[in-house]
């Protein structure tokens, strides 16, 4: 008797919270939507999107937001639409019980800016293409190109891992260079040497030897002794002097 009891409790209790959720939902529908708020993460200086870009990218596809019951608004195509911008990695819509139709924006995060021919565009963290802006420019790592491939963006994305692990070659490596051969060239911070990768086999090994000839050996004699560090070879770094 106990365990039948219980289940009908269980039974009224769901049945209630089913009640109550579409009713909030009823009521949630007839609210009229006072406006928009719209929050665009600027995290680490990014000003590729603002506020006003937004407010226009909403009002395109729907160009009456004010006034209109929350139940007349499709959030899902106004989202859909919004993360189509190339500069936003994802858009998040959702309506409030204030009556305020909230919009918050994440924006891609360029890593890199390819010089490619007559064109340029910024590199995200998965080697996607990001526009540049009329309005804003972000100083990241350059990288030269004739064409972009599959081989070079794989390549790429190795060599710019492990330059994002290490403090110091972060800083010391200030452009990248490939040429038709899929070899890679580095340009340094500090001294005045182009450092030839070459390909991109073993390429955690070649940054640890430039890593300890550049502690153990220019440290000695001088960091603009040589006009290139060359990393090709196994065990070895082969220096040109100038």
């Amino acid at each position: 008797m106990k365990k039948i009891l219980n289940i009908l409790y269980f039974l009224v209790g769901l049945s209630l919270l089913v009640f109550l959720s579409l009713n909030s939902h009823k009521n949630r529908g007839s609210i009229l939507c006072k406006g928009l708020q719209i929050n665009v993460d600027t995290k680490g200086g990014l000003y590729f999107v603002n506020s006003g870009m937004v407010q226009d990218l909403v009002l395109e596809i729907q160009d009456s937001i004010v006034g209109k019951p929350f139940e007349d608004i499709n959030i899902y195509l106004l989202e859909d639409f919004v993360n189509e911008h190339p500069n936003i990695e994802k858009a998040e819509l959702y309506l409030a019980l204030s009556g305020s139709l909230c919009v918050d924006v994440t924006q891609h995060k360029p890593i890199a800016r390819v010089f490619e021919q007559n064109q340029s565009y910024y590199l995200d963290a998965q080697i996607n293409a990001i526009p540049l802006s009329d309005s804003y420019t972000v100083r990241v790592l350059p990288v030269y190109w004739s064409e972009s491939t599959e081989r070079r963006r794989n390549i790429l994305k190795s060599i710019l891992s492990f330059l994002d692990e290490d403090v110091f070659l972060k800083a010391q490596i200030t452009a990248l260079e490939f040429d038709d051969n899929d070899e890679v060239f580095m340009y340094p911070r500090v001294g005045d040497h182009k450092i030839i990768l070459g390909k991109a086999q073993n390429i955690k090994e070649k940054f640890e030897k430039l890593k300890v000839f550049y502690r153990h050996g220019l440290e000695k004699v001088g960091w603009d002794r040589y006009s290139i560090i060359n990393l090709k070879f196994k065990n070895q770094v082969v220096c040109t002097k100038k």
